[in-house]
């Protein structure tokens, strides 16, 4: 079974025109869209990560300041039971705290919010011995408290004398599940990690337990050396994945069109390649029956001619006068659709030579002249400043101008009309335009103007301007034909300069 090679060329072109590229593009659109929803995560996660860094710093300088406030309410208290009540009371109002205590300057921990078991020192911790030697309120690391069970961060507080020496220190735990359940409850999907200075993982906010392949968004705290990461959503939600997929329904549906409109465009380039061909196939059989016929129509047409002519001087009859005349107008007729013919037949041998176009018309303008004369018509003939020499046969541009010429009188209305024919040089070519006021061309009319044996005039061949147009192809021109109704018609006439020029 054979397979159909317009079908194949069309699936080809469909193939080249629409799946290709709507690969490509749909491709691109996806990647495009997709960066585009994670800058977007990214952002959002920056801004939920600086959130929680500024709620983290605040609840710790917060807790400072509670601190610091508590040392001076407590700076001259020495009753143990008072110091104690306080402590409670304040852990009581304050959930962020795992446990408030008072602590003398040598470690040993004499009071606290709750119960302890065992005599506790802290003068081993970084932070405590911090605090006394800076005298100011210090921030631990996260660690493992043994009071209070917890993971925790410390704050310690000194207590001044009336000397500005550290008489006792406060020390507030801080639970490390109070700050992971308040990220929780602000962003539950956001993977958020906080991490300390030895790339330690404090608390995630996430049980993914697969590393990410996304880089995550880090800011670091002010009152304490952690770090939070913050890993943003690598999940498109069904809004964005309609969107794309909007998108890539339009750009397959342009790309369908252009295939449609390509389509339409080789279809009508098909439809005019095949008139071309039918037009050729014509002028090709009209020039075998030229090339066949001519000469044997011309033989006996001489000779018809001749008896003619000897018929008028024997019949001096008025009437016979008339009907020899008419006869005589028809063996013309017969004679110029004859040479017409011959002009579509094969190429005959020509004496091709430079002539200057410009003297071509000129030699033209009588003849031009009387034949304007007879329609009442007004002739403009412009040439151009220069001789513009053109290597043709001057009897074939005279005949293509005088068809031109003759069909333009035609289509002007007696005493109302004007033809022009004028002369001009555009780069390497001479240009002919010969224009009228005519009654004009119908649109319609225009596309089959070169149509072997097409003719609107009732005693028309048919074969006037496809004559003149396969004399100006001869020697590569072009002709163009530019009509407009009851405003007249516009020849122009291309024709390259000969080489001297």
């Amino acid at each position: 079974m054979l397979k159909d090679p317009n079908r194949f060329k069309k699936a080809s072109i469909y193939f080249m025109i629409v799946l290709i590229p709507s690969l490509f593009i749909n491709t691109f659109i996806y990647y495009y869209q997709k960066d585009k929803i994670m800058d977007s995560h990214r952002s959002e996660a920056a801004f939920m990560i600086n959130v929680h860094k500024n709620q983290i710093d605040s609840l710790i300088q917060d807790t400072k300041a509670r601190l610091e406030s508590m040392a001076l309410v407590l700076e001259e208290e020495t009753d143990m039971d008072k110091i104690q009540r306080v402590l409670t009371q304040a852990h009581d109002q304050e959930p962020r705290f795992s446990g408030l205590y008072f602590a003398h300057e040598n470690g040993d921990i004499s009071a606290g919010s709750s119960q302890l078991r065992k005599t506790v020192n802290l003068k081993h911790r970084a932070f405590f011995k911090s605090a006394l030697a800076t005298k100011q309120s210090t921030v631990s690391d996260a660690y493992f408290g043994n009071i209070t069970g917890d993971y925790i961060v410390s704050i310690c507080t000194p207590i001044l004398d009336e000397n500005g020496e550290v008489a006792n220190l406060l020390v507030a735990a801080l639970k490390v599940d109070y700050l992971q359940n308040i990220i929780n409850v602000i962003s539950p999907r956001l993977n958020i990690k906080v991490v300390d200075d030895s790339n330690q993982v404090l608390f995630a906010t996430s049980n993914e337990n697969e590393a990410s392949k996304i880089e995550p968004v880090r800011v670091y705290l002010d009152q304490i050396s952690w770090r939070l990461e913050g890993t943003p959503d690598s999940e498109m939600s069904r809004d964005h994945v309609k969107d794309i997929m909007i998108y890539m329904l339009i750009t397959f549906g342009i790309l369908n069109i252009i295939f449609i409109l390509i389509q339409n465009f080789l279809l009508k380039r098909k439809a005019q390649i095949e008139q071309s061909q039918m037009d050729a196939q014509k002028v090709e059989l009209v020039g075998m029956l030229a090339a066949s016929t001519a000469h044997e129509i011309r033989n006996p047409l001489t000779g018809v001619k001749g008896f003619i002519q000897l018929l008028q001087e024997k019949y001096q009859d008025s009437e016979d006068q008339f009907y020899f005349s008419v006869i005589d107008k028809e063996i013309q007729r017969i004679n110029e659709i004859v040479s017409e013919f011959l002009v579509l037949g094969k190429p005959t041998a020509h004496h091709h030579a430079d002539h200057d176009l410009n003297a071509i018309v000129l030699e033209l303008s009588p003849l031009l002249g009387s034949e304007a004369n007879l329609y009442n018509a007004e002739m403009d003939i412009r040439l151009y400043k220069e001789p513009l020499f053109i290597n043709c046969t001057k009897d074939h541009i005279k005949q293509v101008l005088l068809n031109l010429a003759k069909n333009s009188l035609e289509a002007i209305e007696k005493n109302e009309g004007k033809l022009t024919i004028e002369v001009q040089k555009q780069g390497d070519f001479a240009v002919i335009k010969v224009t009228d006021t005519g009654k004009g061309i119908p649109e319609d009319v225009i596309s089959k103007i070169f149509h072997p044996f097409f003719t609107m005039k009732d005693t028309g061949t048919g074969l006037g301007l496809v004559v003149c147009k396969r004399i100006i192809s001869m020697y590569k021109g072009t002709i163009a034909i530019d009509s407009e109704l009851n405003k007249g018609t516009e020849v122009t006439i291309t024709l390259p300069l000969s080489e001297k020029e």
